[in-house]
């Protein structure tokens, strides 16, 4: 209770402490293993045994994307709100040998995280914790229909934890360094991705969590001292 109220009068009474607010851009970089969603891939894999010169559709494992954000910072602790869009794609082709045709799927992932969290600075470092709105979008590209198209949307919660070293640049910017960690409350549910792709996989449960560590390269306006 004593650090909700702590929280609150240093919002809420400036005169005591130094106000700002930030804007925050910057790339990311996540590693991944959803192992129901690579499950599936794997019986793609294992239904195109027969194809020739075959490359393999490789096993979903990291993410990449951008940070777009803001900060209302007031002394010691501020307040998020970001977006962060992360993407993915993961593709196989071979030769049919009974047509000698080509064949072949692409996958693109689009992973959107809208997170509202607080964060605590102790001089050049600080941490932090976010809640996140998830949306996952897959689309497809393959053989027999060669435009991009949605075969799956879904939706999720989770929360990101994160440690930031903020590296002083000069009066007008600074630099960040943010591993984190994020973390499922929700699952997505892969069954539809399943029978759009139709693998003919035989799991009992198709629920996914996405769990992605990784690292942020985050620039902001202003000296983190202040």
């Amino acid at each position: 209770m004593r650090l909700i109220l702590f929280i609150f009068f240093g919002f809420f009474l400036p005169s005591h402490l130094t106000a700002q607010f930030n804007i925050n851009v910057g790339y990311k970089y996540s590693l991944t293993k959803p192992t129901i969603h690579n499950k599936i891939i794997d019986q793609i894999n294992n239904n195109n045994s027969s194809l020739e010169n075959y490359t393999e559709m490789k096993s979903l494992k990291s993410f990449h994307g951008i940070h777009l954000g803001s900060r209302y910072r007031a002394g010691f602790v501020g307040l998020n709100l970001d977006w962060n869009p992360k993407f993915q794609l993961i593709e196989f082709d071979g030769i049919n040998p009974l047509t000698d045709a080509n064949e072949f799927r692409k996958l693109y992932y689009r992973f959107d995280s809208y997170s509202l969290g607080v964060e605590f600075f102790i001089k050049q470092f600080s941490f932090g914790a976010s809640y996140d709105w998830n949306k996952i979008r897959i689309r497809s590209e393959y053989t027999a229909r060669t435009d991009r198209h949605d075969i799956f949307n879904a939706k999720s919660t989770s929360s990101h934890f994160f440690v930031s070293l903020n590296v002083y640049g000069n009066e007008n910017l600074t630099l960040a360094f943010q591993p984190y960690v994020q973390i499922p409350w929700t699952n997505f549910n892969l069954t539809n991705l399943e029978n759009d792709l139709n693998t003919g996989v035989n799991l009992s449960d198709y629920e996914d969590g996405f769990l992605n560590y990784g690292l942020k390269l985050v620039f902001q306006n202003g000296n983190y001292k202040n």
